[in-house]
């Protein structure tokens, strides 16, 4: 009780609380009984009705809204996780570390998706450059993260045998993503 009386002694404002407990049968009214009708009457009914109920509710639709925002929050984190581990593989996968065809289904679902994405970010990057009437000697580096690129813009295909470009391992992946998320329709005759 003594949170409620510091803020109302030290700001003169009027508040009041009362307390129920299922050890005691009696509640317990703070500053008084006589001051939570004051305060009650005086202040809280004053206020449309509206208003009143605009903020009001009991534990149970508290702890409800509560575990909503929760529940979203993961979903944003989990999904904000998500996308980063498809682009670590999408940048495992064109430095050659990682094998595309080790990975599970779902992983390939969101690196084709992260693909996609990347690739239409390009493409519509290109287009404004195209209107605005710029060269694309004039951008800077693409930059690949834990690469040896080349200065001609090729890196090392996946088995380390030969160059290709990084537009050429993107369809790659892609294509092979595709294909490992496309269902399997067979004609049986």
């Amino acid at each position: 009780m003594k949170k409620l009386t510091e803020p109302v002694n030290l700001c003169d404002f009027k508040a009041c609380a009362v307390i129920y407990s299922p050890y005691n049968s009696n509640h317990e009214a703070v500053p008084s009984r006589e001051g939570v009708e004051e305060v009650v009457s005086e202040e809280f009914m004053e206020v449309s009705r509206n208003d009143r109920n605009k903020n009001l509710m009991d534990q149970e639709a508290f702890l409800r809204e509560r575990i909503e925002k929760e529940q979203m929050e993961l979903k944003k984190l989990r999904d904000e996780n998500r996308d980063l581990r498809a682009r670590e593989i999408m940048w495992g996968c064109l430095g050659g570390n990682i094998d595309v065809h080790q990975l599970g289904e779902k992983d390939l679902q969101d690196l084709n998706s992260v693909i996609d994405n990347y690739l239409d970010s390009v493409t519509s990057r290109m287009e404004i450059l195209k209107k605005n009437g710029e060269s694309s000697s004039s951008l800077p580096p693409l930059v690949v993260p834990d690469l040896n690129v080349e200065e001609d813009g090729t890196i090392l295909s996946m088995d380390g045998s030969h160059h290709q470009s990084e537009t050429t391992r993107l369809a790659t992946i892609t294509t092979t993503a595709a294909d490992a998320c496309a269902p399997n329709i067979t004609n049986n005759p």
